[in-house]
């Protein structure tokens, strides 16, 4: 089937209903970015002494808590589903393999926006963070690393069999994300040999993006050459996978 905007929001609905069927798994889900902000981002402004310095983490943790409720939850369900038979039912059906995963990436990112305006409120209203003078922009790029990410997570987790085999992924995969990003440490001060571990590391590039386009500047070519790669390897992998994940 060829792509069919109709086709797409029909089959993005009926996602969404089932989501939403299991309100004690979607609600958690839909607050976790902001009870993450708060315990996170939280705890460190309460003990700033200059509030507004600390409108420069925003963007870091805004990434980073996307990365963790959006990027292994909806990777984990598309694994999940295709172990329980779901996947390839599908696959079998006139729905091609770009649908399917476009549908994933699109709850995703309805996930993601409503985490960001959580945040946002949570930052102005409970901390008093001043914002950015930029939001329209910054929400704009917000969305685009978030889309990145969604393909980055479902073609990742595409090479995965069944939730057993996630888990250590998962697990490795979330500390080479926090300690190859820049967050925890600047990439100056570390040896040269780990800075390749982070110059190949999306999440760094997404981070530096950010926290430009937070300040009003325009991102650098770098890290936008960087993530247009990772989505030209994404989509060939995807390409590949449609059989490998037909044989299923």
């Amino acid at each position: 089937m060829k792509f069919s905007a109709k086709c797409i929001w029909k089959q993005f609905k009926y996602d969404l209903i089932i989501f939403f069927r299991e309100p004690f798994f979607a609600l958690p889900i839909l607050l976790l970015p902001g009870v993450f902000f708060v315990i996170y981002a939280g705890s460190m402004a309460k003990n700033t002494e200059n509030i507004a310095g600390f409108a420069q983490y925003l963007p870091m943790y805004m990434i980073l808590i996307s990365f963790l409720t959006v990027f292994f939850n909806i990777g984990t369900q598309y694994v999940t589903d295709r172990q329980s038979g779901i996947f390839k039912r599908l696959l079998l059906s006139p729905i091609s393999l770009f649908n399917v995963v476009l549908t994933y990436s699109l709850r995703g990112v309805l996930i993601s926006v409503l985490g960001f305006f959580e945040m946002i409120a949570i930052a102005a209203l409970v901390f008093g963070i001043p914002l950015s003078e930029h939001m329209a922009l910054f929400f704009l790029a917000f969305l685009g690393t978030v889309v990145i990410m969604m393909l980055l997570s479902l073609t990742l987790h595409g090479f995965f069999k069944n939730s057993r085999q996630v888990m250590p992924f998962t697990i490795i995969g979330f500390q080479y994300v926090l300690l190859a990003s820049g967050m925890i440490m600047p990439v100056e001060n570390m040896p040269a040999a780990v800075r390749y571990l982070i110059y190949i590391n999306p999440v760094y590039h997404m981070n530096q993006i950010l926290i430009r386009v937070w300040y009003g500047a325009a991102p650098e070519a770098a890290h936008l050459m960087a993530l247009a790669a990772w989505v030209a390897v994404c989509l060939a992998l995807i390409r590949f996978q449609k059989g490998f994940a037909s044989d299923r």
